[in-house]
């Protein structure tokens, strides 16, 4: 990792338009390949302990970096950060299933596992699987409050009453109210610049394995 990868993202976050980003698509283009080669090594590390992460090609992990802006009032064209989501390829064109990600933004850097934004049938299927077993759940996640603090930080976007068809007495209340269940560290540009990152961040998906192996279990996607 490099500092220019951060460079290269503040200066895109202050000019984000067409013009600039052409006369700057080679610096795009080398923190990309940076970043892809960081991945490849991610990879091999998650693979480790997670045989399911078995990715021949890093480039395709990440996010274009060109915002869809038709029914956004934002139009700036670009993405200001970098995104890798980590998953089996044959979930590689879904959200519903668990995904180890790495966040790279300016100031605004994290990485997460766990399942964002799911459809409704997933949805269901974990808010059922949490109120079915809340003592196995609250164990699993209560391991991870050390390394990644408590899974509520994401709550902001949470319901406000517990969903139709649960008791809101339940003592896994809060956790229903949840639309998104992931894990999430952040880290300063830094922290991403230092020699340890690599094994910072393995360690933390290392522990967020059995996690994401509930997870696994407790949803059906097909």
């Amino acid at each position: 990792m490099n500092k220019e990868i951060f460079e290269f993202l503040s200066d895109l976050e202050r000019n984000n338009n067409r013009e600039w980003f052409a006369q700057n698509k080679k610096r795009y283009e080398n923190a990309k390949k940076t970043l892809e080669g960081f991945v490849t090594k991610l990879i091999l590390n998650i693979n480790s302990f997670d045989p399911s992460i078995d990715i021949k090609d890093a480039s395709k992990t990440f996010f274009r970096i060109y915002r869809d802006t038709r029914f956004s009032p934002n139009k700036t064209p670009y993405k200001i950060n970098f995104g890798s989501i980590i998953v089996p390829e044959s979930y590689r064109h879904s959200c519903e299933y668990p995904a180890y990600y790495l966040h790279l933004q300016n100031n605004d850097n994290f990485v997460s596992m766990g399942i964002y934004m799911p459809g409704s049938q997933v949805l269901k299927q974990v808010r059922n699987a949490i109120d079915e077993d809340f003592e196995t759940f609250s164990e699993i996640t209560g391991k991870l409050e050390n390394s990644f603090g408590d899974m509520l930080h994401g709550a902001e976007d949470s319901l406000k009453r517990v969903p139709p068809g649960f008791d809101k007495n339940s003592p896994a209340a809060e956790y229903l109210k949840l639309k998104n269940f992931y894990v999430y560290k952040g880290f300063s540009n830094a922290e991403v610049l230092q020699n340890d990152f690599l094994e910072k961040i393995t360690s933390l998906y290392i522990d967020s394995y059995e996690l994401k192996k509930w997870f696994a279990k407790v949803i059906i996607t097909e």
